[in-house]
């Protein structure tokens, strides 16, 4: 009898092991480095959403500031910037060679016509250029001899081998200068009979 409680008592020992039964608090609480460890793959994925919803929102505000800065530029009047240029290589100092120059006069009057008639100008040909506007109602009647006349001298001076003179870039110029004014006032003119341009 006294044998069996003695294995009893060792059986109840071995039970109540001290390290087993040791008052140790379970931790609730994961250390931060662990929980890092144990989601890095939906962080990264959740960092990488964030990174490109930010890039998205940059890009976006970027092309809005641009479309509204485009909107809000004021429109250049075609005859104000012909004017402007045909002055600019007026007072050019010094006189760019009569090749550079008739190149760039003859540009700005295809720039004004183009804007002002909608005319494919600077696609074109002289022969086609002169063609053209003169199928447009505006130039019906109107200044078809001195544009045949500023693009056939203009060619010359362009492809041909002669020198000219400055006599021959003036009149040129002042070809150019009465077409862009005469044009301007003409169509001014008609917007007033009209009833569409305030009279100044």
């Amino acid at each position: 009898m006294k044998a069996g409680v003695f294995h009893a008592s060792q059986d109840a020992n071995s039970w109540l092991d001290p390290k087993v039964q040791k008052d140790e608090p379970i931790p609730v609480f994961k250390s931060l480095l662990q929980l890092f460890s144990e989601n890095l793959t939906a962080l990264s994925i959740l960092f990488a959403l964030l990174a490109g919803g930010f890039a998205l929102w940059l890009y976006l505000r970027k092309r809005r500031v641009a479309l509204f800065e485009e909107s809000t530029e004021p429109e250049i009047d075609p005859y104000e910037e012909a004017l402007g240029h045909i002055r600019e290589l007026q007072d050019r100092r010094p006189q760019p060679q009569p090749k550079p120059f008739v190149f760039r006069l003859s540009e700005i009057l295809r720039v004004y016509v183009e804007k002002l008639f909608k005319v494919p100008a600077m696609e074109l040909t002289g022969e086609e250029f002169i063609r053209e506007i003169m199928s447009h109602s505006f130039f019906r009647n109107r200044y078809e001899d001195l544009l045949r006349e500023f693009v056939n001298r203009g060619d010359r001076v362009k492809y041909s081998e002669e020198t000219p003179d400055q006599d021959e870039m003036k009149l040129l110029l002042d070809s150019a200068l009465h077409f862009v004014k005469d044009t301007h006032q003409k169509l001014r003119d008609e917007q007033l009979a009209k009833g569409s341009v305030p009279q100044e």
